[in-house]
């Protein structure tokens, strides 16, 4: 059977590194193939996660006068 396989550099966190290399040691799996069942598995988990919608925040600032003698005239007829 044709595989197509993409060869590639990445830099993951020696953690990880040090984590998928325990596991392919264990399965005696190759350690590309442990990483790529490791990422299938993360991308089929965050496809298939709902997604949450996310507001917007709100940047600025409201100035509330307690003098309303500074109010402009505008509200105080009610325009």
């Amino acid at each position: 059977m044709y595989r197509a396989c993409m060869r590639t550099t990445i830099v993951i966190d020696d953690h990880l590194y040090d984590e998928a290399r325990r596991l392919a040691y264990e399965s005696r799996r190759a350690l590309s193939e442990v990483i790529n069942e490791l990422l299938a598995e993360g991308l089929k988990r965050v496809a298939s996660a709902p997604t949450r919608r996310r507001l917007g925040q709100l940047r600025g600032s409201i100035t509330i006068s307690d003098d309303f003698n500074e109010t402009p005239a505008e509200v105080l007829r009610g325009c």
